[in-house]
């Protein structure tokens, strides 16, 4: 799948990677803890034999995600709640969320990584993937991101765009809007500068109607006090 959907094939096999390492400190069967409900995760999960905890505060959404579900059989448990309300101690030996970081309220950002801190084991790792912003990074204007693809990109439309799109879209507290993400987009193709036939990539994935929430995208620092935080929780 190519985004914003949900990890692709080659994240999940950089997830593999940090999941052996943990594998290869403990001779049982690993504990992971889905944040979300996210079908690729789950099936990643059961093709490793691992015991699956799904934690997601929308049961509605988490019963319609799982028609996705490839492996029909899983057993998982599930917790109806906030990810920012984990509570547990020594629990799961991988916690893994697709963009999560983003989702959390940047006040509750710290203590929520305090909280994956202690529910993790020993040898356990928090496995998140999200966007950060780069303080020295130019980005292109969005005129200029579109021109750009049109000279000869070879990625997916979703790719060639979206960081460039999402920097010139964060405001002074690095939130992302996507509805406004969207209506740039609705006036470049207005403007006969964004194709029809691009634009419809970006018409069906709910940026206007379904993701009227405002998404956190750090600086790269914020990741590193995530790391001293995950190592350190009671400092």
């Amino acid at each position: 799948m190519v985004g914003p959907s949900r990890p692709t094939i080659s994240e999940l096999a950089i997830y593999d990677k940090w999941a052996k390492l943990v594998q290869s400190k403990l001779n049982r069967q690993l504990k992971l803890l889905v944040l979300g409900s996210t079908p690729e995760f789950r099936d990643w999960g059961y093709e490793n034999n691992f015991n699956i905890t799904v934690m997601d505060c929308n049961k509605d959404y988490h019963e319609a995600i799982s028609r996705e579900i490839r492996h029909k059989c899983i057993k998982e448990n599930i917790i109806i709640e906030k990810w920012q309300d984990l509570n547990a101690e020594n629990e799961y030996d991988i916690i893994i969320g697709d963009l999560a970081i983003g989702n959390i309220p940047p006040e509750k950002l710290q203590d929520f990584i305090k909280r994956v801190s202690v529910a993790l084991t020993e040898y356990g790792l928090f496995l998140g993937k999200s966007f950060y912003a780069n303080k020295t990074h130019k980005p292109l204007s969005p005129k200029q991101i579109v021109e750009k693809y049109y000279n000869g990109s070879p990625c997916h439309p979703y790719s060639a765009f979206v960081y460039d799109l999402t920097m010139n879209c964060i405001d002074e507290n690095n939130m992302l809007s996507f509805p406004k993400q969207y209506a740039v987009l609705k006036e470049l193709n207005k403007n006969g500068v964004l194709r029809d036939e691009t634009f419809s990539y970006f018409q069906d994935v709910g940026w206007d109607t379904d993701m009227k929430f405002l998404f956190h995208v750090p600086y790269m620092n914020m990741y590193w006090l995530m790391a001293d935080i995950l190592i350190n929780p009671q400092e």
